[in-house]
């Protein structure tokens, strides 16, 4: 036992080269360098204004700070004493930086309360201080009440998209969504929700709603961005060919992982199926959970995912992020994804209307006692990527 961590420490220390193709010179190699480690990563963000800092969120309630290839000893934000982590599925699990970031200092979080609600919160850091907070404390902006005592499924993940904030959202029930929140858009569960995360003067609400959102004068919440989601752990924003697009890792039940990378406008108000369908197929959900036999299956007017692979493959799907970083030739412009659980890591070019030429990237990051546990990946200023592992470590993608 002694060796194997001496030999894990070694590995995690240094730079792994490995090549994609069979034969020497037949490809650009790739690897990764540690550049730092975190205590259960969750998120990893560079803020606008400042493309060589990197925020990494630590599961129990840490945003840890790493400039200039350095992890700060102190944190920027310390929300133990309000973040309930005790299900692996709960935690401090989203961070996102407003656009105006560097004149505002504004910044978002995503956790899991103690009593199992989801919350979104609002902090400042000093103007031109991005490692300082400032004083005052935060700001609820949304919250979002539990299921029910297991507490799974919370999505989680944050990101702007010009001035507005999308948040992740998981059916919140495990198994099945029996309640059925994902379908109900009178629930804000199992949703992509889009708001200004900025207070509404005129009505006295902590947010905003955005007049161009899909259910607005319509029925349902007007929060509501996407629905049928099951647990979209990550989602992403970027242009291919000119055109708008967005892709959604959507964590599946038994059977199957999904992707869904689509144009952006069609994102908008779509209906990606859960709980009638998992991946491709009708969910199958077994006597267990309907003794009564399973709901009708109703496929018209879904937006199907582009990618899927059964639980034999993986268990948990994490990613989807397009590759920008220039030094990144090899794969530069192709989707990247990974499975927490089986700790493949993958890249693939999106396609109408399947992902083709899906492949390994050509390594896997260190594991320990024989498992990798991927927790997602990330980018910062200068378009380079990033992996993190839910075992702490922190990588660079590189190639030479």
């Amino acid at each position: 036992m002694k060796l194997r961590a001496f030999l894990f420490a070694a590995l995690a220390g240094f730079v792994l080269f490995l090549t994609a193709g069979d034969s020497a010179g037949a490809a650009p190699k790739l690897g990764y360098t540690r550049i730092a480690t975190a205590r259960e990563p969750t998120a990893l963000v560079s803020p606008p204004g400042y493309p060589r800092m990197l925020f990494v969120t630590e599961r129990a309630g840490f945003v840890r700070v790493i400039a200039n290839g350095r992890k700060l000893k102190q944190p920027l934000l310390d929300l133990t004493s309000k973040v309930g982590s005790s299900n692996i599925e709960r935690g401090l699990i989203g961070l996102a930086f407003a656009p105006d970031f560097r004149t505002s200092g504004r910044f978002y979080v995503d956790y899991t309360a103690k009593n199992g609600n989801s919350i979104v919160a609002g902090y400042r850091t000093v103007p031109g201080q991005p490692t300082r907070l400032a004083r005052g404390g935060g700001r609820l902006v949304i919250q979002i009440p539990r299921v029910n005592n297991k507490g799974n499924h919370n999505g989680g993940h944050l990101a702007f998209r010009g001035n507005l904030l999308y948040i992740a959202v998981g059916d919140g029930f495990d198994p099945g969504d029996a309640p059925d929140h994902a379908r109900n858009l009178n629930s804000l569960r199992g949703k992509i929700l889009r708001i200004d995360p900025r207070p509404d003067q005129g009505t006295g609400k902590p947010y905003r709603i955005p007049a161009g959102n899909p259910f607005v004068g319509l029925p349902g919440r007007d929060e509501i961005f996407a629905y049928g989601l099951r647990n979209p752990f990550t989602f992403s924003f970027f242009n291919s060919g000119g055109e708008a697009m967005m892709s959604i890792a959507d964590v599946g039940q038994l059977r199957y992982e999904e992707l869904n990378v689509l144009p952006f406008a069609e994102a908008r108000g779509a209906n990606f199926g859960w709980k009638g369908f998992e991946g491709f197929e009708p969910y199958n959900c077994g006597e267990s959970l309907c003794p009564n036999g399973a709901d009708p299956v109703v496929a018209t007017g879904l937006k199907w995912p582009q990618l899927v692979y059964s639980h034999d493959e993986g268990c948990a799907i994490v990613g989807g992020l397009k590759i920008s970083d220039p030094k990144l030739t090899a794969v530069r412009g192709r989707i990247i994804y990974g499975d927490f659980c089986s700790g493949r890591i993958r890249t693939a070019l999106p396609h109408s209307p399947t992902i083709v030429d899906d492949r390994p990237i050509g390594f896997s990051l260190p594991a320990r006692h024989g498992v990798t546990l991927l927790n997602g990946f990330g980018v910062d200023g200068l378009k380079r990527l990033y992996a993190f592992s839910h075992l702490g470590g922190i990588y660079r993608l590189i190639q030479r």
